[in-house]
């Protein structure tokens, strides 16, 4: 058993989003390494999903996809490159959001407000609204109108 996760943890986890975040920022820079970053990422996502949870961890994790996001993109343009495919580090991501927001019992509508900010935060179809369509309740069409426009 894992003790509550403290302040430094969440500092560290802050941390490596802003060191992925800038792994495209200078002027050398490889497609190895976004896709190195997006690994990473989702290691770092496993380990603070193992810790119990807490409100501040479903931020953060709405920040590493946004994140993983904006570095999606270069693995869309460079799909003859790759190594590995963009969904491989998207959905292990999506699926600890959706994770936490059902372990905090979040109610439909703050999981749907979370759900449209962060696809309003992610242009490159990183976050697929279906897998919260369990979340969000019985409604005629709860995932529809998160679709793309």
């Amino acid at each position: 058993m894992l003790v509550p996760v403290d302040e430094s943890a969440l500092a560290g986890f802050q941390a490596v989003i802003r060191e992925v975040s800038n792994v495209t920022t200078g002027t050398r820079w490889e497609i190895a390494d976004a896709e190195d970053a997006g690994r990473r990422l989702v290691a770092e996502v496993a380990i603070l999903c193992a810790y119990p949870v807490v409100p501040a961890m479903l931020d953060l994790i709405e920040q590493a996809i946004a994140a993983w996001d904006e570095l999606a993109i270069h693995l869309i343009d460079a799909y003859h490159a790759r190594r590995i495919d963009p969904e491989e580090i998207s959905e292990p991501l999506v699926d600890a959001h959706r994770d936490l927001c059902e372990r905090l019992d979040l109610d439909s509508e703050e999981i749907a407000a979370r759900l449209e900010r962060l696809l309003d935060r992610c242009h490159h179809d990183t976050v697929d609204p279906a897998v919260y369509s369990e979340l969000l309740g019985d409604a005629a069409d709860p995932v529809g109108r998160y679709s793309r426009r």
